[in-house]
């Protein structure tokens, strides 16, 4: 008579089949975690650039609202760099504008501050006392993220 023998362990189907499973669990869990990545770096990216437009913007606006004059010439294609001028109290101020490498640059009477970085093109033009800027920032990244914003302002009257 043959004796039954109690035999424990895997057959090698059933080890196969654990390590396919498992294999395609953690490659759906190595994907998941370089999407988010992905995105959450895209999404950062995004966000300097908004932040960039933001600061420009909140400069440019602030000075156009006070400015009386300009160089830019009314009804001309957009350029690279403005000049604003205004008198208050007695003092008179002088702010230019313009694209430094990818700063956006803020000269007032001599002291020069970075307004935007990571900004790749930059566009005045005037119509009818209305300035018009346009900002592109694009920060330095693999994913190609830019943003683009257009201010408008009109300058205060003089006299």
């Amino acid at each position: 008579m043959r004796a039954v023998i109690d035999q424990k362990g895997l057959t090698l189907v059933e080890v196969v089949v654990a390590t396919g499973i498992a294999a395609m669990i953690v490659v759906v869990l190595a994907t998941s975690i370089f999407m988010f990545m992905r995105s959450t770096e895209q999404g950062n990216q995004q966000l300097k650039a908004y932040q960039d437009l933001q600061n420009a913007g909140h400069w440019i606006t602030r000075d156009g609202v006070a400015a009386q004059t300009t160089n830019l010439i009314d009804g001309a294609a957009p350029v690279a760099s403005m000049t604003l001028g205004w008198s208050d109290g007695g003092q008179s101020h002088t702010i230019i504008y313009s694209l430094s490498g990818d700063d956006l640059r803020r000269n007032h009477n001599g002291i020069v501050t970075t307004v935007a970085r990571n900004v790749s093109s930059v566009g005045f033009s005037i119509s009818q006392r209305t300035i018009t800027g346009s900002v592109t920032a694009a920060p330095a990244s693999r994913w190609g993220v830019s943003a683009v914003a257009t201010y408008e302002v009109r300058l205060r009257t003089t006299g």
